[in-house]
């Protein structure tokens, strides 16, 4: 599955988020291993669906780089930073909902791509964004 990592230095990142996105109409469920996540179908049926928790083991795909910077970001100290993972396939989606995540922020919000390119969540290029 395709997907990323949404970064921020809130401790209720999750919280926050699945809030954002349940006023839009995601559901709210628990997977198998008694953690929460959200899931968001947009108009047209396309999933995005982010995770409490990363999986364990995966830690070192926010934590460690090299990251790339994309325009205008001031890369945190990622030892400080809370993430939750994402999965969706739609990079114009992903676009629209870290847009959303960003606008509700308390504090800086990022997107972490596949590539290792850090972005500013209200600021991602769905033309150049990786999954």
């Amino acid at each position: 599955m395709k997907g990323g990592f949404i970064i921020s230095l809130d401790p209720r990142l999750f919280s926050r988020n699945s809030s954002v996105l349940a006023r839009i109409g995601a559901r709210r469920a628990t997977d198998y291993d008694g953690d929460d996540f959200v899931q968001l179908a947009d108009e047209e049926g396309r999933l995005f669906t982010l995770y409490e928790r990363v999986p364990r083991g995966a830690e070192w795909e926010f934590r460690e780089g090299p990251f790339v910077a994309a325009a205008g970001v001031e890369i945190p100290d990622m030892k400080f930073v809370t993430a939750c993972a994402f999965e969706c396939r739609w990079p114009d989606l992903v676009g629209r909902v870290a847009k959303l995540i960003a606008q509700d922020a308390d504090s800086p919000t990022w997107l972490l791509d596949g590539d290792g390119v850090l972005w500013n969540a209200d600021a991602v290029d769905p033309r150049k964004m990786r999954l």
